[in-house]
């Protein structure tokens, strides 16, 4: 309709009885509008079809979950189904803690090895293990979603009972209840990187790209402020070469907050399409779509504000004989502590100088050996600042 006003108003102007070079400008200029405004309006509506395909698609949960005492607690979890796994084992669990109103976030990470977990009495696994996931050294939390995976008699109504019991399982080791959660394909996870162009990251010491069975390819992203793409963004998050389990949960957080502060509304609406697309193939989740605005709002304000972390890791919590009396406290006060910390943190400015190609070196780093600065981004009360 816009077109046809500007055609119409063509028309009206009587070009014909112009001079020639003002007749020229006339019609070039109204042109130009007319085209912008037509191919404006296209590309607008593509992206509103696109972005309704994606919530409609993702968010098709209709449950609305209230805060709990002016938080939500979120379970995010990175799946991993590779080859030689039975089932899905979250190998990444972070309860996303949120304040409703200000959007202070506080990370609480449980390790996929912790043991004894035990379930809240109101759960039905605690009625299989009423002292805690405790049936030896295999019962690791990871593993509680292939234990109940086809446990229908406990979760009859339920698509996925190992679901169910993993949230059961996290409520019980943190002591909080859970509004929602969301499921982290972690093969999509690259294309969401590669979807906003990459991610910079500070890279402490090299990190291996490559495992056990294929340690002959020695190739390591090396330490500096680098620009990761999909791939390397998920070595960086994954990687136990010469690391281990908390240290790669320290690099997770850091790679977390890179994100929150990386990921501005214009760089998500430019790469609208590719976001997509990833997202179609990357996340699932409880949160109703009705939801998705009010999450987003609180997003934009944790961008601008510190980000706690507390992590079940040792030295705090011996993950083989762990006390969850304790583990409740710890949780307990470190969100506390963040509601009582200014809220505020200056935005930084973005450094004009040239950021370092993300360069993988096929030759052993000088010095190998455990990264230990991002494992301090397991306890930090300013994630942003220990990364």
């Amino acid at each position: 309709l816009w077109f046809v006003l500007f055609v119409d108003a063509i028309r009206l102007a009587r070009p014909r009885l112009l001079p020639r070079v003002r007749r020229a400008l006339v019609l070039t200029v109204a042109t130009v509008t007319a085209v912008g405004v037509l191919g404006g309006t296209v590309y607008a509506s593509q992206l509103v079809k696109t972005q309704r395909d994606v919530v409609t698609k993702v968010f098709t949960a209709k449950k609305v979950v209230n805060p709990l005492k002016g938080r939500y607690n979120i379970l995010l979890m990175g799946s991993d189904s590779g080859h030689g796994r039975t089932g899905i084992r979250p190998d990444s669990l972070t309860v996303v803690s949120i304040d409703a109103n200000t959007g202070r976030t506080v990370l609480v990470s449980i390790p996929r090895n912790l043991e004894d977990v035990p379930f809240p009495t109101d759960s039905p696994m605690h009625q299989v293990y009423p002292y805690g996931f405790n049936c030896g050294s295999e019962c690791l939390i990871n593993a509680v979603h292939t234990a109940a995976a086809d446990r229908k008699d406990l979760y009859p109504h339920a698509k996925d009972p190992g679901l169910e019991a993993t949230l059961d399982a996290v409520e019980g080791a943190t002591g909080l209840r859970l509004n929602y959660w969301v499921m982290i394909n972690l093969r999509g996870f690259r294309q969401l990187v590669n979807a906003v162009g990459g991610v910079t990251i500070d890279v402490k010491t090299p990190i291996a790209t490559f495992g056990h069975d294929d340690a002959y390819r020695q190739t390591y992203i090396q330490p500096g402020k680098r620009k990761l793409t999909g791939n390397q963004a998920l070595w960086y998050a994954r990687s136990r070469v010469q690391s281990d389990d908390y240290t790669r949960m320290g690099r997770q957080k850091c790679l977390m907050s890179a994100m929150l502060s990386q990921l501005s509304p214009q760089k998500v609406l430019l790469n609208a399409q590719d976001l997509a697309r990833s997202s179609l193939q990357l996340i699932s989740t409880s949160i109703p779509a009705k939801e998705f605005g009010a999450f987003a709002d609180l997003a934009l304000k944790a961008r601008n504000q510190n980000i706690s972390t507390v992590s079940l890791v040792p030295p705090v919590v011996n993950t083989e004989s762990p006390d969850f009396a304790a583990i409740h406290q710890l949780v307990a006060k470190a969100i506390k502590r963040s509601e009582r910390l200014d809220a505020k943190k200056p935005v930084a400015k973005a450094s004009k100088k040239p950021t370092a190609t993300p360069t993988q070196t096929p030759s052993t780093p000088a010095s190998p050996g455990v990264d230990d600065t991002p494992a301090k981004a397991n306890q930090s009360d300013d994630l942003s600042a220990t990364c």
